[in-house]
């Protein structure tokens, strides 16, 4: 009998932009954790996925790469500042828990650090952020996305729902929104260009 099922056709950017997410995802991570360094823009600027990344990706990415020739690194060290540190806080709060119930070591980040524990995942002691960071999480799917680690898709689609993708969409959007933001204006374009993509890639709704 003839199955009447009929399968959605693979985006035809999915194969080349699997090998790529990692580095999508590092990228990220650098980025949110800390002030843009001088190797960090020069290797931006030499970024060509326009072979790999999906067209809207793509873009966002040119555009970002771009704006990295036109500020100072004294001038990024201080925005970052001023978004992320400030005096007492900066203007963003890249943390799960805060987007969750506007305060910060709440409930997820327990349960990040109950599937970071379930997949063997340990805090690098260098990063004194929670585990529910921004930069932190990005840096986990970045580590399940390799290859090597042989993590099924499936487990790299539950850790990104239950842990990224309700909320980090906001947090990037909230970003492109900032006052204080004129080159992290164009990394939140990025990084929500980004999580959608995932989002599609990992079929995550």
């Amino acid at each position: 009998m003839e199955s009447t099922i009929k399968t959605q056709p693979v985006p035809s950017w999915f194969d080349p932009y699997a090998p790529v997410r990692c580095d999508v995802y590092v990228l990220l991570a650098a980025l949110l954790g800390r002030p843009p360094s001088e190797e960090l823009i020069k290797i931006m600027q030499s970024l060509d996925w326009s072979e790999v990344l999906p067209e809207g990706l793509d873009q966002a990415l040119q555009v970002l790469s771009q704006a990295g020739h036109r500020y100072l690194l004294t001038a990024l060290e201080e925005e970052y500042d001023q978004l992320f540190v400030g005096l007492g806080r900066g203007e963003m709060m890249p943390y799960a828990s805060w987007y969750k119930g506007k305060k910060i070591q709440s409930l997820p980040l327990v349960a990040v650090r109950s599937d970071l524990f379930r997949l063997g995942i340990v805090r690098q002691s260098e990063f004194c952020e929670p585990e529910d960071h921004a930069a932190a999480l990005c840096e986990v799917m970045a580590l399940i996305s390799r290859k090597t680690m042989e993590v099924p898709l499936e487990t790299q689609a539950d850790f990104f729902q239950k842990h990224l993708s309700w909320w980090l969409s906001d947090l990037f959007e909230d970003l492109r929104a900032a006052k204080k933001a004129e080159f992290y204006r164009e990394v939140g374009s990025f990084g929500k260009c980004f999580v959608e993509s995932e989002k599609e890639f990992l079929d995550v709704k």
